[in-house]
């Protein structure tokens, strides 16, 4: 889980940020690959804190 000073994005803006796909992210996350920092409670909204985008660099690099 992130730090409360870990700034949280959306997945789209994740995605925007990292050249890879929202859909990729969701299935990172539903298979265990790679984690939200936190998922807000109201909307069900995937919420990646800025430290995960190297990560995520790594596995669409693969």
């Amino acid at each position: 889980m992130a730090g409360d000073d870990d700034e949280l994005l959306t997945i789209g803006e994740v995605a925007k940020l990292d050249g890879i796909t929202a859909k990729a992210l969701r299935y990172y996350d539903a298979h265990n690959i790679l984690k939200p920092a936190a998922v807000d409670p109201a909307t069900g909204y995937r919420l990646p804190a800025t430290d995960t985008i190297p990560p995520i660099k790594c596995l669409t690099s693969m």
